[in-house]
């Protein structure tokens, strides 16, 4: 049963004969998946944070009917050793307000840990509101593998008698069968500005010049004028306080690349700015401004959560002080794809021949793989600017196949595929083809039709080159020419008995090399 109490079919075993046939339905996405034994039991390999649920276990009887039972689970995970931090600075007992004194942080536990604080064995009770006495805050992460961080900031007003303190801090951890544990950190000690009187050498004119100033030189200075005669109430002495600013560098709750799965209902990542005066403290993504304080805070995790965070410390009355700090956010999860449809270049269809260039985006990580159905396609672009977002691009020819087939591209990780295929719909004939054809068609015929011409012309006359010269030769000495009219009878014999074996002899000369 999921958080939303909707239920999903893990597995499901039926009886074969004597033997129980197991079958694992849905793993929902747990590496290794759920097993099923020969009883019918339901195994969880490797115990992981998301196993923490209900289960339902359903008999089905036929016509006895159906019963279920319900078993609850709880994981639990012991926490890492303890670490503490201590204040490496100079604190002063001068200070009216609470001093940062250490932060404690116990990581990878399950369920949350619970941090307490203890001066020279003895337990503090500080509250988690602000207080003039002390107070402590406590930030609690939770990481990609499900298990939770705590670290917890202790703040004390601070008096001489702690000089010799030893503090230390300890984690508490829930176990099985409601046992707890304990994993104490190491002591320490703290080392404190007591605010006694030193004399300071001054030049002839008076001058106090600091040179290197740390912030240990915080304090209370005062000049006193002796062995000068005056007034009673002349003044000789004057104080000065001098508060050194600094900022100390930024602390971040989470690592440099954090990484979290997708949909993620709450992450929370807390910046430590420790500094005098108290800075001011904003986060900001890919350099948008987000919100303003040391948590932050993000709900729902999509890809668009994706990015460089940043925490920026500053101090108002100190402009040029100011640090910052960053961590990149890495969503976790099956891949998601964006096609960019292309459109025909006129009307509403394709023509083949056409070449259309098909881009697929995709965005996940680990950084999915693009691969296509035609083709190698181009190598995919790295992710610019943040996004996360790379493409792979494929030019085809579009073709009364292809139109037909489709042309589909897949973004796949270790998480899961996606696909899109790309249509091109009706694809008309080329024009200029039909227009070649049409005339090849003429040129062939011509062709033939002056094959046959030259043929016929060889029939006639035995030789090459003989058609087109009906030139008559002139007439045996003798024989007197015939007119006009009557040369159209022979001409039209000549035709008809055209031949060696002709009524038209060959010594009669009628026409000269007539085809």
């Amino acid at each position: 049963i999921d958080a939303s109490g909707k239920r999903h079919l893990l597995a499901s075993a039926e009886k074969q004969g004597s033997e129980l046939q197991s079958t694992v339905h849905d793993p929902r996405g747990r590496r290794p998946p759920y097993k099923l034994d020969s009883h019918g039991r339901l195994g969880l390999p490797d115990a992981q944070v998301g196993d923490a649920r209900d289960y339902v276990c359903v008999v089905k009887a036929g016509a006895a009917g159906t019963s279920e039972a319900t078993a609850r689970v709880h994981v639990f995970a012991k926490p890492e050793p303890t670490e503490v931090t201590p204040n490496k600075g100079t604190l002063s007992v001068m200070e009216e307000s609470p001093q940062e004194i250490a932060t404690c942080s116990s990581r990878n536990g399950n369920p949350v840990p619970q941090i307490t604080w203890y001066r020279n064995g003895q337990r503090l009770e500080v509250p988690t509101e602000m207080n003039p006495d002390g107070y402590m805050t406590s930030r609690t992460v939770r990481e990609a593998s499900g298990l939770h961080s705590l670290t917890s900031t202790l703040y004390l007003r601070l008096h001489k008698a702690d000089r010799e303190a030893t503090y230390h801090c300890a984690a508490h951890y829930s176990q099985p069968s409601g046992q707890h544990g304990r994993l104490d950190s190491p002591a320490f000690h703290l080392t404190l500005h007591d605010g006694k009187e030193a004399v300071l050498n001054v030049n002839l004119e008076g001058n106090l010049t600091l040179e290197g100033v740390r912030r240990g030189q915080s304090g209370t200075y005062g000049c006193r004028v002796e062995d000068y005669d005056a007034a009673e109430d002349v003044q000789l002495d004057q104080t000065l306080e001098l508060r050194v600013a600094y900022l100390d560098p930024l602390e971040l709750s989470a690592s440099e690349k954090l990484l979290v799965f997708l949909n993620s209902s709450r992450t929370v990542v807390n910046c430590s700015a420790r500094g005098l005066p108290a800075p001011t403290v904003r986060w900001t993504k890919d350099s948008v401004p987000l919100e303003d304080g040391p948590v932050l805070s993000l709900g729902s995790v999509t890809f668009d959560s994706a990015g460089t965070y940043t925490c920026e410390a500053s101090t108002p009355t100190v402009p040029l002080l100011s640090r910052t700090e960053s961590f990149q956010l890495m969503v976790q999860g099956s891949p998601e794809l964006s096609p960019q449809e292309m459109e025909p270049r006129a009307g509403d269809t394709w023509t083949e021949g056409d070449e259309v260039r098909l881009v697929c985006s995709a965005r996940g990580y680990p950084e999915p793989k693009l691969t296509w159905s035609q083709g190698a396609g181009t190598p995919a672009e790295p992710p610019s600017e943040g996004k996360g977002w790379i493409s792979s691009s494929l030019t085809v020819k579009v073709t009364s196949t292809l139109a037909r087939e489709g042309v589909s591209c897949e973004a796949s990780n270790i998480y899961g595929k996606i696909g899109h295929a790309f249509h091109f719909g009706a694809v008309a004939p080329q024009t200029a083809q039909a227009g070649v054809a049409v005339m090849a068609v003429a040129v062939s015929v011509g062709l033939l039709l002056l094959v046959v011409a030259a043929f016929y012309c060889m029939r006639r006359k035995g030789r090459p080159g003989c058609c087109g010269r009906a030139e008559k030769a002139a007439p045996p000495p003798g024989e007197p020419e015939l007119s006009q009219s009557g040369s159209e009878q022979p001409e039209q014999t000549g035709l008809l008995m055209g031949g060696p074996s002709g009524g038209a002899r060959s010594g009669s000369r009628g026409f000269g090399d007539e085809c």
